[in-house]
């Protein structure tokens, strides 16, 4: 097992890659709401014949761009992770990666984590999706250290799934504050958060004896 983040299951086609980077392109200058498929073939200098080759509708490019910006995101913080130290004492340096990655881009942001849910049960799938993966790269940290520490308790699903729920509600309410570029303001309680959840995975005598690794 590695700490990798998971890979995409396909490599998308240039055509595709540069629709999705001009939909991101396009979304830094206007709202979804006002973005039109000539918009994004216009700035990825394709025809609309190509841009329906690659997706069914506006909605479909977005979806795509959605997982794209998940899987960058996985990749960002998978990069800035040393497998051979531990998990716990890299949280920091890991979530203000992952925080740094969305807060450059927060027009996009915004659309990623509330215009999103517009598409309806389409929408909140993909959502779904990339808050799966985020939690699986959580679950796999744990399976690593495990490894070291053979008493510690895995990750169950379903916790690590409240984890990753808890910290979108906060980078949420942090966007619809007008703090998009501020999130990296949030580590520290984010840190905090993960950390708690973490540590309640190691034996009770650890805890009492306040043993963190």
């Amino acid at each position: 097992m590695t700490a990798d983040a998971p890979s995409p299951t396909a490599t998308p086609s240039p055509h595709r890659l540069r629709l999705i980077e001009a939909l991101a392109a396009t979304l830094a200058d206007k709202p979804y709401a006002d973005t039109t498929v000539a918009d994004v073939v216009a700035r990825a200098h394709v025809s609309k014949r190509t841009f329906y080759e690659q997706f069914e509708s506006k909605e479909a490019c977005l979806l795509a761009l959605c997982e794209t910006m998940s899987q960058q995101t996985l990749d960002v913080i998978a990069a800035g992770y040393d497998h051979q130290a531990d998990w716990v004492e890299q949280l920091e340096q890991v979530t203000r990666a992952y925080l740094g990655s969305l807060q450059a881009q927060p027009a996009l942001l915004r659309t990623l984590f509330i215009e999103l849910y517009a598409l309806g049960p389409a929408g909140l799938q993909a959502r779904r999706g990339v808050q799966r993966s985020f939690a699986d790269f959580l679950r796999m940290q744990v399976e690593i250290a495990r490894l070291r520490e053979p008493n510690k308790r895995p990750l169950e699903p379903s916790l690590a799934m409240a984890v990753v729920g808890g910290i979108t509600e906060l980078i949420l309410q942090a966007v619809e504050e007008g703090r998009a570029d501020r999130l990296v303001e949030l580590t520290p309680t984010i840190t905090a958060f993960v950390q708690a959840v973490l540590e309640s995975l190691l034996p009770l005598e650890h805890r009492l004896n306040g043993d963190a690794g």
